[in-house]
């Protein structure tokens, strides 16, 4: 294993403590399993160096493919339910590989207000934090507190008190009265010695965590979720491939602007909104099964920081680091340096924003992609500078 602050380690963007607009994206392949004895090797648009992949890694529509002889790759293309094998010994275009790439709409990011989940003296929730959700029963979690032997929890919606109980667990699934689609709920747990889920704040604690309720899906845009997740990924907790692919179909749900009327949801806030709960699960599940990756702690970093929760996105990213094999994780390592950088520019810790930014700069000059790591070396420049210009107005 290669060690931080030495020899580099193997960047989806983290995403900014801003709402942004929805946004089209290429849809992706994905590598769903690999055999033979020999390497797999990609080449990413824009980008000069050959690198090897492992199964699961997302492929683009401008990437290309190249096989060592013998090696046998089957392929999850957009839009198609039989994965295609790809040729031996030849370099393939992933656009002629897969036939059906079009534009997806992609979420925005979280809203500034949910971001919280650093004081582990509190029981801050976990999920559902700002969510969708497919059950009207969900499996309601939070953060486990040393010390505590009892949990109040309470679910609140514009009708008032829905469910009160206690438990010895940091997990309890709802049994309360029935929860309508369309309605935000709202949850709190408190401990028994004295402290509340309402105290969830920012790490810099200049604002409270809010805006944190849940809100069931009505019964049609779940049939539509249901049908489109079957496309994806008939059995998601057998293969780490199908599982990200579902994973990222939920993380990236946003509720279509033609039905948002039946949500009581603000305009300006349902973008952030997503299936978040339900990515977060399958991952979780698929590391409690033993299976554990870079590329899985990666996208858990992703979909927490999407929640707002700082302390479980840096941990899940920093497991990704720390779980580096080899090359064919190169580009997780170089991610997950830059998301780190991100959120700890975003929360004001300069120090450790250059820390993880010059990492993830030293990863883009290997991927070959000079392009990034120049606009990488101008963002720590004016960060160095911000840094500068701070000291000197404090002393």
């Amino acid at each position: 294993m290669i060690h931080i602050g030495k020899t580099p380690k193997f960047i989806v963007l983290a995403f900014a403590i801003i709402m942004l607009p929805l946004s089209a994206i290429a849809q992706t392949a994905r590598i769903q399993s690999i055999s033979g004895t020999g390497k797999v090797r990609v080449q990413r648009e824009k980008r000069t160096n050959w690198l090897p992949v492992r199964p699961a890694t997302e492929l683009y529509q401008g990437d290309q493919i190249f096989l060592d002889k013998g090696v046998r790759v089957y392929l999850q293309c957009p839009g198609v339910s039989n994965p295609v094998l790809v040729r031996t010994g030849v370099v393939s275009g992933m656009g002629s590989l897969c036939i059906n790439w079009a534009n997806t709409e992609s979420r925005g990011s979280q809203a500034a207000e949910t971001l919280g989940g650093v004081n582990a003296s509190i029981p801050y929730l976990i999920f559902p934090r700002h969510a969708l959700l497919l059950s009207a029963t969900p499996l309601l979690r939070w953060n486990l507190v040393s010390g505590v032997t009892e949990y109040s929890i309470e679910v609140t919606g514009p009708k008032g008190l829905m469910w009160r109980t206690k438990t010895k667990a940091n997990q309890i699934i709802y049994a309360g009265k029935a929860l309508e689609a369309g309605i935000p709920y709202s949850m709190i747990v408190r401990t028994n010695t004295g402290k509340s889920s309402q105290e969830d704040s920012s790490p810099n604690r200049e604002q409270k965590a809010s805006n944190l309720e849940f809100v069931i899906l009505h019964q049609s845009e779940a049939a539509s979720v249901k049908a489109q997740a079957a496309k994806i990924s008939p059995t998601p907790l057998t293969n780490e491939a199908s599982a990200l692919s579902l994973t990222n179909f939920y993380g990236n749900y946003v509720l279509p602007e033609s039905v948002i009327s039946a949500y009581k949801l603000p305009a300006n806030v349902y973008k952030t909104y997503s299936l978040t709960s339900e990515a977060i699960a399958i991952l979780e599940s698929l590391i409690q099964r033993g299976k554990q990756s870079p590329l899985i702690h990666r996208t858990l970093g992703d979909l927490y920081w999407q929640t707002g929760l700082f302390r479980l996105a840096e941990a899940h990213y920093l497991k990704a680091i720390d779980s580096v094999q080899g090359l064919e994780d190169m580009e997780d390592w170089t991610l997950a340096q830059y998301s780190l950088g991100q959120i700890y520019a975003a929360i004001n810790y300069p120090k450790q924003a250059l820390e993880h930014y010059s990492q993830a700069r030293v990863g883009y000059i290997f991927l070959g992609d000079s392009g990034r790591a120049d606009v990488l070396q101008r963002r720590i420049e004016r960060l160095k500078k911000t840094a500068v210009n701070s000291a000197n107005v404090k002393n």
